[in-house]
């Protein structure tokens, strides 16, 4: 499979699989397990230690028994691979990290083997989920996993709606804030609407295909619930002349976040050069 091919999925996958930690990682209502059942297929088939459930009807009531928990979900290792045209495969291992409501606490470092059924032009859905623990961890901290995984998840979407912006333009509304700044270094600075769309269509004009390589990520959560979030993308893409072309930026975002909200969104963008894009040696 193509590198630009290989990418798109990843970013598919690590979307909904970075949602899939979200709603234990925060009090539960109706709006965050509603987004919950959103990134399951109607036959779902989730498999773990307690046994295997089938399908969303009773996705509520596991949930609730996890009621007045504390848990933290930290991604150490994921591997995307497309099973057909059909499908994808995703296996993931975490340090799973919880408070019971009795102060208990456990930790384990968790293997996750997960299918998901693409569709067209929209976010694949898990139709299979294995939950396998690993080993326990003695002496265990509780670290907060959700911001990082929260923003991955924005991150990840992000990325797969600018390297298919040529059919994915209308998707990007759901993760604008209502008032944004992004400073491209390249071109002067985006603040409304009309200018975002004409930047979106002078991606189109210029690059063919495009594939992200997201390294150095950390995310903050600032007092006022927003997050901070600093990454580095190594870039790769192919001109609309075939020409093949290499960069390196720095990002520093800062993301609006609602929890009820599928993704957060993005409030200012601020992007520096550290390889300027040129032509792949």
């Amino acid at each position: 499979m193509d590198p630009f091919s290989q990418t798109k999925d990843n970013h598919l996958a690590l979307t909904q699989y970075y949602r899939w930690y979200q709603v234990y990682e925060m009090p539960f209502n109706k709006a965050r397990i509603d987004n919950q059942l959103d990134i399951l297929a109607s036959d779902i088939e989730i498999s773990s230690q307690s046994g295997t459930s089938t399908g969303k009807d009773n996705i509520k009531e596991r949930l609730m028994m996890y009621e007045g928990w504390q848990n933290a979900h930290h991604v150490k290792h994921t591997q995307v691979n497309r099973i057909d045209n059909n499908y994808l495969s995703l296996e993931a291992e975490i340090l799973y990290q919880n408070i019971r409501p009795d102060k208990s606490r456990y930790s384990y470092t968790i293997h996750y083997s997960t299918v998901l059924r693409l569709r067209d032009n929209d976010l694949p859905l898990f139709t299979k989920v294995k939950i396998e623990p690993i080993e326990t961890i003695e002496d265990p901290q509780f670290l907060s996993a959700y911001g990082e995984n929260r923003a991955k998840s924005f991150m990840h979407y992000w990325l797969y709606l600018i390297e298919t912006v040529n059919v994915n333009k209308d998707k990007f509304d759901e993760l604008l804030a209502n008032q944004f700044e992004f400073d491209l270094s390249s071109t002067s600075k985006i603040v409304n609407n009309n200018q975002f769309k004409e930047w979106l269509e002078s991606i189109e004009q210029q690059v063919k295909h495009s594939a992200h390589y997201p390294k150095n990520f950390s995310v903050q959560k600032n007092s006022n619930q927003t997050l901070h979030v600093s990454v580095d993308f190594d870039w790769e893409g192919i001109s609309v002349n075939d020409t093949p072309l290499v960069a390196e930026t720095h990002h520093e975002w800062i993301l609006d976040n609602n929890p009820d909200e599928r993704f957060p969104r993005i409030k200012s963008m601020k992007v520096t050069q550290k390889t300027p894009f040129q032509t792949k040696e």
